[in-house]
């Protein structure tokens, strides 16, 4: 199947978060008694296509891991395995700043994403 636009992808088969992911996507898949194909189909796209992410060959997109995760009823940190991350008080100010800088580069579509990957991982958040 042919996608459109381009999309965010996470890694490839050198990253250590890709392999994590390509991992997780399988036991998930497995847990829920479904085959390649079938998850190919739910997320569609072609089943050749599925089994490379699935391998970690090509990298998943932050839409598919989404999608993924509504399929599986879970939240995207049982695929993704975020880790907790301490911040002292004075590097704060400095990636609000950043992080701002940074949203303000975003289409339209990248905000909405954002957005929502945000609201999935907040309430999840200490």
């Amino acid at each position: 199947m042919k996608r459109a636009g381009k999309e965010k992808k996470i890694g490839g088969s050198e990253n250590g978060i890709s392999v994590v992911i390509s991992k997780n996507m399988k036991k998930y898949r497995l847990l829920n008694h479904m085959t390649q194909e079938q998850m190919a189909e739910k997320l569609y796209i072609d089943t050749q296509y599925y089994a490379q992410l699935e391998r970690g060959i090509r990298g998943f997109t932050i839409e598919k891991i989404v999608a993924a995760c509504a399929v599986f009823h879970i939240g995207i940190e049982n695929i993704i395995e975020i880790e907790k991350v301490g911040i002292q008080e004075n590097e704060s100010e400095f990636l609000q700043t950043e992080l701002s800088e940074k949203i303000k580069s975003l289409s339209y579509r990248q905000l909405i994403l954002t957005e929502r990957f945000i609201s999935d991982v907040l309430p999840f958040a200490e």
